[in-house]
């Protein structure tokens, strides 16, 4: 969907490619278009003036209580809350000479952000795994119907081991100081 002055943009980016994302979002301010609602896949963008802008991701599961501090934190460093979907919050903040600044200024922090997101992970995977454990081999679900649902099943539980594996890779690759981050 694009109007003259707004756009919406299908994208898929893995948790753990939050660098690549990153990269994206910063084209599409040095082109104009600037981030104002991100939505899983779809992402809507306003147009405006092209800017050198910094967006940067991070993933924190919040209490109502904690947000507004948690904001406000950001808001003190100088970035500006771009939007948030699914504990993945996107902010941005004018480049300066240098640098590019980032959130997470040690490999420490950005561990602890996909340790947070480990830690969903494994949830969700108990919850996916579970109902397929105990539906395999029982009767009366044999029908084409159950069949569809076992694949689907299967196919999501194998993805959640799939994402586990990335996020800990990626953990790892922080920890030896190969996160291979290229920015801008």
């Amino acid at each position: 969907m694009k109007t003259k002055n707004r756009k919406t943009v299908i994208r898929l980016y893995w948790a753990w490619n939050d660098n690549r994302e990153e990269r994206w979002l910063n084209r599409m301010a040095r082109e104009g278009w600037h981030l104002t609602a991100p939505r899983g896949v779809f992402y809507r963008f306003k147009k405006g003036e092209p800017a050198d802008i910094v967006y940067r991701l991070d993933f924190q599961t919040l209490r109502r209580s904690d947000r507004k501090e948690y904001l406000e934190l950001f808001r003190d460093a100088g970035w500006e809350h771009a939007g948030e979907f699914s504990n993945w919050h996107y902010f941005r903040i004018k480049a300066g000479g240098g640098s590019p600044p980032e959130i997470h200024t040690d490999p420490a922090s950005r561990i602890a952000m996909f340790r947070r997101l480990l830690g969903l992970l494994v949830i969700v995977s108990v919850v996916v795994w579970i109902p397929l454990a105990r539906n395999l081999g029982r009767d009366g679900l044999d029908g084409g119907f159950w069949i569809a649902v076992r694949i689907l099943q299967a196919v999501v539980a194998v993805f959640m081991v799939y994402a586990i594996h990335k996020i800990l890779d990626k953990i790892a690759r922080l920890r030896k100081g190969r996160d291979g981050k290229e920015r801008i």
